[in-house]
């Protein structure tokens, strides 16, 4: 059906700040987003995002390409087919890549992951009924809560064009999650794979 192929590069938390964040334009898409108000991920975000990002020094960006087959992109012939494989492709991997992401928040003293889009641990998020996360211990913000251009991030440092679907499955599709550190983990993350 799929295999993935992951990229990953970092910088200086700082310079990447400068570069790529635009809160006031990526807010403004937000809040067009169904998950808007809606999921503990996403904004209105509970906290000061910018006196979270204070905290750390160095990002590490990990993308995970999830490339269809010709047979898979064949058979996605309806707006129904293609919405159910990239639910289920996307979630599968995205579980993958967050479930490495929390085990190295463990090895890594003064970490924090940020992940793709929105949560979808609980099937109804807790949020809609004014209640705290189930989960804070495994629920990670979204990369684009912090007000990033993905777009520019994913082009410039992964060298990854974002593919969207419009009236069939695409090539591919591009999941982005974020490491936040104090201190440079220098070549630790180049083993990375789903």
């Amino acid at each position: 059906m799929y295999h993935t192929a992951t990229s990953i590069n970092s910088e200086q938390l700082h310079e990447f700040i400068s570069k790529y964040q635009h809160q006031e334009k990526f807010m403004a898409f937000c809040k067009d987003c169904h998950n808007y108000n809606t999921l503990w991920s996403c904004p209105p975000l509970q906290f000061d995002a910018n006196q979270l990002l204070l905290g750390f020094n160095y990002i590490y960006i990990i993308g995970v390409k999830v490339i269809y087959d010709a047979e898979t992109i064949e058979l996605a012939n309806t707006s129904d087919k293609i919405k159910e494989i990239t639910t289920q492709s996307l979630r599968e991997v995205k579980n993958k890549l967050s479930n490495i992401l929390l085990d190295l928040e463990r090895q890594i003293p003064d970490s924090i992951s940020l992940a793709s889009g929105g949560c979808h641990i609980c099937q109804r998020c807790s949020r809609c009924d004014n209640l705290p996360c189930k989960y804070p211990e495994k629920m990670r913000h979204s990369l684009d809560a912090f007000g990033f251009d993905l777009t520019a991030i994913t082009s410039d440092l992964l060298q990854i064009e974002l593919k969207w679907s419009k009236d069939s499955l695409p090539e591919y599709y591009t999941l982005i999650h974020a490491l936040l550190t104090k201190h440079s983990l220098g070549d630790m993350l180049e083993n990375i794979s789903i």
